[in-house]
């Protein structure tokens, strides 16, 4: 017997009845933060690319925030004005994601329509927010741009943190669009340290990982690493290393990839992760 599903999130349900013949979700939230882009072409020129002109071409108004708002930014609505607000204390490439993120949410047709809610233990206002960091991640890293970056240089670590220099954007964010235009399966999982328990092998296990759509297999939370991995190595040195072969242990079954592993400033890494390892298949 399949267990029912949850409910669907009621701003994602409102973004779907614009969907197109074929659309899910994702190409909806895609194809409208493409079309935002597209209309600001002419004035809007990088990388990096300025997401406060972006809002200031879309009539949003941004700012820091006055005072705590208990997030790293929120949209709203005042006397017929949308503002943007960003939390205090953000670094440059935090704080500029977090605008990015808040411009998406203007995307869903009942943006003001509907009290936010941020609760991760929901899986429908996962998939939400999930939805507007896709969106964020066009405004930041434009496709068309993003790509011929990617053509010009092997898709290797450093290459990923090149990028994030040039975008003006954390290593994590940059990791995950990457993965996202690879031409080949691709994932990039999230690592964190933990204190060693006695005789335990490895302190290193999987958080989360995100995959594109080549990429098969599924790095389930608390995969732990093996101590002979690049991360590893990388999480000991502090430093990327990366172009190794690597055999894992997923869901039962053995998988060759190739592996990098970048260490995670702190301050990029909102989820505290120390480490984005990148996989490809072999």
């Amino acid at each position: 017997m399949s267990s029912a599903q949850p409910p669907l999130h009621e701003s994602i349900k409102a973004l779907l009845d614009e969907a197109l013949p074929g659309e899910d979700a994702e190409d909806v939230i895609r194809r409208k933060a493409r079309e935002v882009i597209t209309k600001a072409r002419t004035y809007w020129k990088g990388p990096p690319f300025c997401p406060l002109e972006l809002a200031d071409l879309e009539g949003i108004i941004v700012e820091e925030a006055p005072c705590d708002i208990r997030s790293d930014g929120r949209i709203f609505s005042k006397g017929g004005q949308v503002y943007i607000q960003y939390a205090k204390g953000q670094c440059r490439e935090r704080m500029r994601f977090t605008v990015c993120h808040e411009l998406a949410h203007s995307l869903f047709p009942d943006c003001f329509k509907r009290e936010r809610r941020r609760s991760a233990a929901e899986k429908s206002e996962w998939e939400f927010e999930n939805l507007c960091n896709v969106a964020a991640s066009e405004f930041l890293f434009p496709l068309e741009e993003f790509s011929e970056d990617m053509s010009d240089t092997p898709l290797e670590a450093a290459q990923v943190r090149n990028l994030a220099i040039r975008y003006e954007a954390s290593i994590d964010a940059t990791a995950r669009r990457v993965v996202a235009l690879a031409p080949h399966a691709a994932c990039v999982a999230f690592i964190c340290y933990e204190e060693p328990a006695p005789k335990r092998v490895t302190s290193l296990s999987v958080k989360y990982a995100v995959p594109n759509g080549k990429f098969l297999h599924r790095l389930h939370k608390g995969l732990k690493i093996h101590s002979k991995s690049v991360a590893n190595m990388a999480y000991r040195n502090q430093m990327p290393l990366g172009a190794a072969s690597e055999s894992w242990m997923i869901g039962g079954k053995w998988a060759r990839f190739r592996v990098e592993a970048i260490p995670l400033p702190k301050f990029a890494s909102k989820d505290t992760s120390d480490l984005a390892v990148m996989l490809y298949a072999a």
